[in-house]
């Protein structure tokens, strides 16, 4: 027998013939992410708790046969499921789904991988709470671990995950267990509200990287405020937005914009409340002028949206005067929404699937009401980079970001995401239609060419897909020596995830 048949036999008597997948369907079907892909799945494992993970690790250990590990596999524009190697057994998290830990008044919730952002919306109504996980752009139905582990971003005041995150329980590659801060201590009281622990933070290894598998994680949750409004506004003209984006860095800096805020170019909302008007163009690729002009008599040439939360209606006029200041002399007025019933809004953990009318964006077939990007062969390819949270910075970026992608006969889908004062991140979406000839591969040389001209310019990714391999980042330092060495003393036969995160291979996330 080979060793891949050795493992599968080994696979089978851990975790039950129903749990170890091999019909072609089902692999096919893993095998297919938003953009061109090679790379084969010889089996899918479906544990059910840590201690079928450990045995899933220790028999591909044993065995030298590659596993990759996702959650819900709902990673769509970076690679969706699809290993980075050919050859990777993949292992679903998506049985273990319980929710292990809940506190309303320290406002926390703890997880296996296997929950959703849907699950744990629903989760928390059913208790009467008042708390929210931030909801995020991608599927409801991504796993909150594997977003966090990607430092995934999302609506609301703790819009960036990963920082409101503590008390991992990991395995790793070996088979060996760990627990990071205070849960390592039999008993402790505070692991589940102490990040840091004692001694060195071990979190950060295992976000982005290939040294473990997460299955247990604390996320802490936002209260809702007395006092909520969403906000919106439209801009005419590029000088004013990079004016609004100092102005509104300020009130972020201040405290007066505590919960995220965005800025949309046109495209980008356009291609959320349609698909691509084919017949009226005369079938043209890409969006002529004009029939963009028309878009922007209605909406404007960005949209910046947000919200605002406050512990009382007095604090809570105050910053709406603070903001209605901020964004004086637009041609259009603000827009301040009337407070939603039980503070239900995306910008207070209502999930929402909206945004994944961008991956249908250049599709010729209507969208479906239940979306899956994989399924129905979109083409989509996200490219995410930081940038310096200022209106020079942001003027700089999006100038690049909006000439690649139209030298590639694309629309330049963009928005600035603001989730701390000072950092912002420019999200730029490439979508396609997988079904017309060359398109594919020419969705490919955008990205790479975007990418290249983003970083030679210094501003790198906060996150990397499938689409980036062969593309490796410069380092100035000795950080790729460090990682292999981590790699090698935590997977010394390296089976985990093969070229995932790994010097020399920016590739893919676990969503």
């Amino acid at each position: 027998m080979s060793a891949l048949e050795t493992a599968l036999a080994a696979w089978r008597s851990a975790l039950g013939e129903a749990h170890v997948v091999t019909e072609p369907e089902a692999l096919a079907a893993a095998e297919t992410a938003t953009f061109a892909t090679t790379q084969r799945i010889p089996a899918i494992l479906r544990p059910a708790n840590t201690a079928e993970v450990q045995a899933c690790l220790r028999i591909a250990q044993e065995h030298r046969v590659p596993v990759y590990p996702v959650s819900a596999g709902r990673n769509w524009g970076y690679g969706s499921r699809v290993p980075p190697r050919d050859g990777c057994v993949l292992m679903e998290l998506g049985r273990m789904n319980r929710i292990l830990g809940y506190d309303e008044k320290l406002a926390y919730l703890t997880v296996e991988p296997g929950v959703t952002f849907r699950q744990a919306h629903a989760w928390l109504r059913a208790q009467g709470s008042r708390l929210f996980i931030t909801s995020i752009g991608g599927s409801p139905d991504a796993s909150m671990v594997g977003n966090a582990l990607e430092r995934g971003d999302g609506r609301g005041p703790h819009a960036d995950i990963f920082q409101h995150v503590c008390g991992l329980e990991v395995v790793l590659p070996t088979g060996e267990r760990l627990e990071t801060g205070h849960a390592r201590f039999p008993g402790a009281r505070a692991a589940p509200v102490f990040r840091w622990g004692v001694g060195p933070s071990l979190d950060g290894l295992f976000s982005q990287s290939s040294l473990g598998v997460v299955t247990r994680m604390t996320f802490w949750l936002a209260r809702k405020q007395p006092y909520f409004r969403e906000f919106f506004c439209s801009v005419d003209e590029d000088a004013q937005l990079w004016e609004r984006v100092d102005r509104l860095q300020a009130l972020a800096l201040d405290g007066t914009l505590r919960s995220s805020f965005f800025f949309w170019n046109d495209i980008k909302a356009l291609s959320v409340t349609q698909q691509y008007p084919y017949a009226a163009v005369g079938g043209r690729t890409p969006l002529p002028t004009w029939a963009l002009e028309q878009f922007r008599e209605g909406f404007g040439r960005w949209a910046i949206s947000g919200a605002l939360h406050a512990p009382d209606e007095d604090m809570g006029a105050v910053l709406e005067r603070r903001l209605t200041t901020a964004l004086e002399g637009l041609s259009r007025p603000l827009h301040l929404s009337p407070p939603p019933p039980d503070g239900e809004s995306p910008f207070q953990g209502v999930p929402t699937d909206a945004n994944l009318a961008m991956a249908y964006w250049r599709k010729r077939t209507p969208r479906p009401e239940e979306p899956h990007p994989d399924r129905d062969r979109c083409g989509f390819i996200w490219c995410s980079v930081a940038l310096p949270f200022t209106g020079e910075e942001a003027q700089r970026a999006v100038g690049m970001a909006e000439r690649v992608p139209r030298l590639f006969g694309f629309e330049p889908n963009l928005a600035l995401l603001a989730h701390s004062p000072r950092c912002l991140y420019l999200v730029v979406a490439i979508s396609f239609d997988r079904d017309g000839r060359g398109e594919d591969d020419r969705a490919l040389a955008c990205y790479r060419a975007l990418a290249r001209e983003l970083s030679t310019a210094g501003y790198y990714p906060t996150r990397l897909g499938l689409q980036a391999e062969g593309d490796a980042l410069p380092s100035a330092d000795d950080s790729a020596v460090i990682l292999r060495r981590l790699k090698q003393a935590l997977d010394p036969a390296g089976i985990l995830a093969p070229g995932r995160y790994e010097p020399g291979s920016p590739e893919k996330d676990s969503e």
